[in-house]
């Protein structure tokens, strides 16, 4: 990847219909929850290992998330990372920096130290080594703390390697989700193969997705719950303008009033990050409208 590729998100695509133990019970993975943090530099240089060789445990204390009233802020120069992991380790994790955004796929963080191959899918048509929309892959490694802590490192297979380390969000996490919070109609913007769709979708009492937007393309798809207890939300969506392909992937909502890095969060906004496999990915802030 390119120097100027400057924010990571990270999504487990092998598990999102939920992942189940031999006897069919679902997976508690010891790392759900929502987490804010650090790395500790820029990953996706061309050439050789952007590290800095520093202790990832020096960044877990930038994220200010210790109270319900905030989530996730940073800066350009201190980027922030913003994880979540479901009951069943269903994972997705960004960092923001610039404006750029890259999908992960590995496999569900399970146990409390992790070793999973993944590979990077450009979201909303940024460069990934040097192509727009471009793959990558390595590894992802980390560890969960008797605290609930995540640090750990990615590596691509080019060299590159970052640490990171976050803080669990527990207020964020425990808010409860449920298809009534989320029914409304929202706004979105994402890029796709040199394209900018801008539609505006609905979300209904039953979690059903439907939508338009002025370049005549038409949406539909659904949001579903899997974990009532925790602000934990899948989506899938379709557009008559994507060839068909379906997009999966998980997110939260974050109800208006929060601080974040631009002031007072003002709509509400359900953040996912989807994917269609291993090809493409969209980075979705759905902003609640009027």
């Amino acid at each position: 990847m390119q120097t100027s590729m400057a924010s990571i998100m990270i999504c487990a695509v092998l598990c999102l219909c939920g992942c189940s133990s031999s006897d069919g019970t679902p997976v508690n993975s010891v790392a759900q929850g929502i987490y804010c943090g650090s790395f500790t530099a820029t990953f996706g240089s061309t050439g050789s290992s952007s590290s800095s060789g520093s202790s990832s445990s020096s960044s877990s204390s930038s994220s200010g998330t210790s109270g319900s009233s905030s989530f996730c802020s940073g800066s350009d120069s201190s980027p922030v990372f913003f994880g979540m992991v479901q009951a069943d380790g269903t994972a997705v994790f960004f960092t923001k920096q610039n404006s750029n955004l890259v999908l992960y796929a590995p496999a569900a963080v399970t146990a409390a130290s992790f070793s999973l191959p993944v590979n990077a899918i450009g979201l909303n048509g940024s460069v990934v080594r040097t192509v727009a929309g471009g793959t990558d892959s390595g590894t992802l490694t980390g560890t969960v703390s008797s605290g609930g802590d995540l640090s750990g490192s990615i590596a691509d297979n080019y060299g590159n390697n970052v640490d990171f380390a976050a803080t669990a969000n527990a207020d964020t996490w425990a808010r409860t989700s449920s298809l009534a919070t989320v029914a409304g109609s929202y706004k979105a913007s994402f890029s796709l193969g040199g394209t900018t769709y801008a539609p505006t979708l609905a979300i209904d009492s039953g979690g059903n997705i439907t939508g338009t937007d002025s370049g005549g393309c038409s949406y539909g798809g659904a949001v579903t719950t899997p974990d009532t207890l925790h602000n934990d939300y899948n989506m899938k969506l379709t557009s008559s303008c994507l060839s068909g392909q379906t997009f999966s992937g998980i997110g939260a909502y974050f109800p208006a009033g929060l601080s974040n890095p631009n002031g007072i969060l003002s709509p509400a906004e359900l953040k996912v990050g989807l994917s269609n496999g291993t090809a493409s990915g969209i980075y979705l802030n759905l902003s609640l409208g009027n």
